[in-house]
């Protein structure tokens, strides 16, 4: 099969032909029809996370395909299941985590394209009970980035336990956010995009957004002038947010942290204490979350800005990304 190899943290991906995997006993095979392109594959790409094993590697984790080969213990699947692949591959399944809808924090769980091959390749092998069935009605090319953007966009909102009729400022209008401000309108939520692109905050009006902020150094006080926000979530992988999430924030506002800065975030203790903030974070999501999430895409509820690429492309797709030219989210095709 053809696969994009990380040979060395901050080089070219290299394309080239490897042995197709074989599924394990609790293991599917999945011909992969598109793949999306996140910024959690950037931060590994540059070796902000290294990977566990030696390189190379195969990354993504945002696949959707058709189920060609079934392992020994078959599963609840069958040959033809359309499936998602996102970036839990797979937990222990016992533990207080695990047992409370929390697998995507459990101490054992392992990540597609990171502790295991991912999708940036033509076949990936995932564990049958971690397969997403697609419902009928959503493209390859939608669902793709449903399987971590998306869903990691709905579980971050549900965190910010903003109620309807109150206010959620939402902090990077990439395609994390596109989908936050989908999600949180389908909620009755006032919402604030905040971003320093103009062009972006344009497509958050579009989608549904009911004000737009520069996120410069006023931002903050531009919130407060709207009536502050009751909830705030991050989706930028920049440290600038912070500081303008603690100015915006009203009293008990909960911030909800999902982009990861390489930079420390700082605060003085009276900044949180006085008003009660509360300061959560959130990584990924967990399989309930992402039927909710499918749901509500296959419902026409909610739907990606979708730059669509070859695979060919998937070097190009990276450094758009990086250079934040990417309007919405990159989808590969293997067609």
């Amino acid at each position: 099969m053809r696969a994009a190899l990380l040979t060395g943290y901050g080089a070219p991906l290299a394309l080239e032909t490897v042995p197709r995997p074989m599924p394990k006993a609790d293991e599917v095979l999945v011909k992969i029809e598109a793949s999306g392109v996140c910024f959690t594959d950037v931060h590994i790409w540059r070796g902000d996370h290294a990977a566990p094993d030696p390189l190379p590697l195969i990354m993504g984790h945002e696949g959707v395909g058709r189920v060609v080969a079934l392992g020994a213990e078959g599963g609840r699947l069958k040959i033809g299941d359309r499936v998602g692949i996102g970036y839990v591959f797979g937990a222990c399944g016992h533990c207080k985590e695990c047992l409370t809808g929390g697998e995507n924090y459990c101490g054992e769980f392992d990540a597609t394209g990171f502790n295991v091959s991912g999708c940036f390749a033509e076949y990936v092998c995932m564990r049958h009970e971690w397969a997403n069935l697609i419902p009928e009605g959503i493209a390859p090319t939608e669902a793709a980035p449903l399987m971590c953007a998306g869903a990691a966009a709905y579980a971050s909102f549900r965190k910010t336990a903003v109620q309807p009729g109150e206010t959620l400022a939402i902090f990077g209008l990439g395609g994390l956010g596109q989908y936050a401000v989908q999600i949180a309108k389908l909620s009755g939520v006032r919402v604030i995009a905040v971003d320093i692109n103009a062009e972006k905050l344009l497509t958050a009006k579009a989608l549904g957004a009911d004000e737009t902020v520069i996120a410069d150094v006023q931002a903050g006080a531009s919130i407060q002038a709207l009536g502050g926000a009751d909830g705030c979530v991050n989706f930028a992988p920049v440290a600038a947010t912070w500081p303008l999430m603690l100015a915006a924030c009203n009293p008990r506002a909960k911030i909800v942290l999902t982009g990861v800065p390489a930079d420390q975030m700082t605060f003085y203790a009276h900044e949180v204490i006085e008003r009660g903030l509360q300061v959560i974070g959130s990584s990924a999501s967990n399989r309930q979350e992402m039927t909710e999430v499918l749901a509500l895409a296959a419902g026409g509820k909610i739907k990606g800005v979708i730059n669509q690429r070859p695979f060919d492309a998937i070097n190009e797709a990276l450094s758009d990304l990086i250079n934040g030219t990417v309007e919405g989210r990159s989808v590969l095709t293997f067609e």
